[in-house]
């Protein structure tokens, strides 16, 4: 009989799905039946199950997770700053700074302190809202350019289908995940989404009207966009929504009013039927028997009523009194699919944040009151404005967004830093029951405490910090190579600094905590021999050091040992780049240098180390002009950015303050800084921070404007 050669990722995927009552995949057919593995077609299988798109770079579901699981592409946290003091242990609300697909595999791949057993299956509600891939300019109602699509078709449907993938791992059983595009690509999309979370867990698909009738089209003018509403099973979150009523139905039905004011209708008191008990006895006179019903209420709730103002008597004799029921008190229409009554968000809206794909807090409030509990964990990968974070901060949500570009980020930050003096979006009321606040009342609460991190970017003086901590700086620079510390491994190799093991061989971590052997010691040749020395014949095959690139001036170097046998030295230079050969690509991502292209879908993992960048500006009449600028990023042919060349923006605050986090105030892209490094700031005020970020996200210390 033929042996089963399973993967312990195919295993565990076996095992979910025996458990869960359900088929194993059909790429694991053939080597579960190996001896029938030719009789199997499994992509004839695979599609069998429900419509799929094919096209060319779709990849299994199987191995897009396994690659993550193996730590391809995953990334550690690095904690940037946090705003906000918590206890030990206590949630602490995410922005992440990266390429969102390198953070979901992190998520996945669970090992993050920072994450670990806190996202993945943990949470309850998803809204993303990516660029649309049409390859056009996208503009706000107000005629700004908000950004270009990068991709379209077959790479776009399937960098969202990987994300999807990664998501519904995410969600908790009852969770459920809102996809928000235009309508150019929707209809691909359905189907991507009916084959990530099965085609029995789609339930809705949302119109928003998102702008008013126009007549600027030689066709029907496109004034709406699509939301599909999925869940991860057959149960999910649902906390029924309602809208007001329209006038019309509030015309016909709501005709009575009370002395104060209070508009009502009438509902019926009596049922069909006759009843022996309280209910069907006589009250004030009336016996409802005579008509074969029976009172609603045993007469002891109807006395109470009537005391209450509740009963409405008609002036006609004889006529069946009626119960009121209050306009006031009344939920209105339950929500349907087309929603039309939600605004884009207006020029001069108090939670404009200059951010031109930026969607309301009304939309987002009702998508999270629907789909979410208050303590419920809600994510959005294209972070953008922070529309949600902000949403799921005031409905007592946590929360984790995430976005690429330092605009997105500092964008982000500000809007929570300031978010007190944002519109409250729910009643509150005193223990008495008395409102204190009504929607719509300035919020005035701070900001819960949050953390930016980054994912896949970090912040070169960060990384040497970690010197001081030893054992974090340890598991740090392992997990950039997907390994993890295996102390049990690496102690039978009986060598100083072995922490891990990679194919079975030796990983050394370089000491550089250790600044006595630092003086002394460089890796070249000798420092090659002399482990040879102390492992005698124990030591064969590959040897992988981890170590600065300033700390060596050799290359991967083979040596005999005692025995005559090869030991093949590999340097992995850390920190300023990781090396392909350790099964990752690395493609580096440029910030946007102009406001058109603030929104562009990353879809290459970003994976490099920020330098400190310089800069110098001096105030002019009108703005500031740089006088300085110096960055070590390389161009694609390896050469020095001249000039500004490198600059992708500057970030403004308008009243910095050094012992306080930087809030951004204005975003001036490279595209709008002239030759001369002039830039036209209105109502410059006396107190201004500068931040420079160049293409590769590295960003200078805050300047402050003399």
């Amino acid at each position: 009989m033929a042996k089963m050669q399973l993967t312990d990722e195919e295993k565990a995927s076996l095992i979910e799905a025996i458990n869960k009552g359900m088929e194993p995949g059909p790429e694991l057919l053939p080597k579960l039946f190996p001896a029938m593995a030719e009789k199997f077609d499994v992509q004839a299988l695979d599609r069998a199950k429900i419509p799929t798109l094919e096209y060319a770079g779709k990849r299994s579901k199987a191995a897009i997770l396994a690659e993550a699981h193996a730590g391809i592409g995953a990334a550690p946290l690095q904690t940037v700053r946090c705003l906000g003091e918590t206890n030990n242990g206590e949630w602490k609300n995410l922005i992440v700074q990266g390429d969102n697909l390198q953070f979901l595999k992190t998520c996945y791949r669970n090992v993050d302190p920072l994450i670990k057993d806190k996202v993945k299956g943990k949470v309850k509600l998803i809204y993303i809202d990516p660029p649309f891939a049409t390859k056009s300019d996208f503009q706000s109602k107000e005629g700004v350019t908000s950004y270009s699509d990068k991709i379209e078709s077959a790479e776009f449907i399937e960098s969202l289908r990987e994300r999807f993938i990664f998501m519904r791992e995410f969600l908790t059983e009852d969770g459920v995940i809102y996809l928000h595009l235009d309508t150019k690509k929707s209809h691909y999309m359905k189907v991507v989404m009916d084959d990530v979370f099965g085609d029995s867990n789609f339930r809705n698909e949302i119109i928003w009207q998102r702008t008013s009738a126009r007549s600027d089209s030689k066709t029907y003018n496109h004034i709406h966009d699509v939301i599909f509403l999925y869940t991860k099973s057959d149960i999910w979150t649902w906390n029924k929504q309602y809208t007001e009523y329209n006038a019309e139905y509030v015309d016909n039905f709501y005709r009575y009013r009370d002395p104060d004011g209070r508009v009502f209708r009438v509902s019926d008191l009596t049922a069909a039927g006759t009843r022996k008990g309280s209910s069907g006895m006589p009250w004030r006179g009336i016996d409802p028997a005579v008509k074969g019903n029976h009172w609603k209420y045993k007469i002891e709730k109807l006395d109470q009523l009537d005391s209450e103002g509740r009963i409405y008597w008609p002036q006609k004799e004889g006529g069946i009194p009626g119960y009121k029921r209050y306009l006031d008190e009344m939920p209105g229409t339950a929500l349907q699919s087309i929603w039309t009554d939600i605004s884009p968000v207006a020029f001069q809206s108090i939670e404009r944040a200059d951010y031109p794909t930026q969607k309301p807090e009304a939309l987002l409030e009702r998508i999270t009151l629907a789909s979410s509990n208050p303590g419920d964990l809600v994510m959005d990968i294209f972070g953008g404005s922070g529309t949600t974070a902000a949403v799921a901060e005031k409905l007592g949500r946590r929360w984790i967004t995430c976005d690429f570009g330092k605009h997105a980020i500092y964008t982000m930050q500000r809007r929570l830093l300031r978010i007190g003096k944002s519109k409250a979006l729910l009643e509150e009321k005193d223990e008495a029951g008395k409102v204190i606040v009504k929607k719509g009342d300035p919020y005035k609460k701070a900001v819960k405490p949050f953390c930016v991190v980054s994912a896949g970017a970090y912040d070169f003086s960060h990384v040497m910090d970690l010197r001081r901590h030893k054992d974090k700086y340890i598991d740090f620079v392992l997990a950039l190579f997907g390994l993890i510390r295996d102390d049990e491994k690496a102690r039978k190799f009986k060598l100083a600094n072995i922490y891990a093991v990679l194919d079975n061989h030796p990983v050394e971590v370089y000491p550089i905590w250790d600044d006595e052997f630092l003086r002394q010691v460089r890796v070249d040749e000798a420092y090659f021999r002399g482990i040879l020395t102390q492992a005698g014949s124990r030591l064969k095959g590959e040897y992988f050091i981890i170590t600065p690139e300033s700390c060596t001036n050799v290359g991967d170097t083979t040596l005999k040992n005692q025995e005559g046998k090869d030991v093949r030295f590999l340097i992995k230079p850390f920190p300023y780049k990781v090396l392909e050969d350790v099964s990752r690509n690395f493609v580096l991502c440029e910030q946007p240098g102009s406001q058109a292209n603030v929104n562009n879908l990353v879809t290459s993992t970003a994976f490099y180390f920020n330098d400190d960048i310089r800069i110098a500006a001096v105030r002019m009449d009108k703005g500031l002009r740089l006088t300085g600028f110096e960055t070590k990023i390389l161009d694609k042919q390896g050469n020095k950015f001249e000039g500004l060349s490198g600059l992708a923006m500057l970030l403004i605050d308008l009243d910095y303050e050094p012992d306080k986090p930087f809030d951004m105030d204005r975003t001036v892209f490279a595209s709008d800084i002239a030759e001369d490094g002039s830039v036209v700031i209105d109502k410059l005020t006396e107190s201004v921070g500068v931040i420079a970020i160049d293409r590769h996200g590295n960003e200078s210390k805050p300047y402050r404007l003399e």
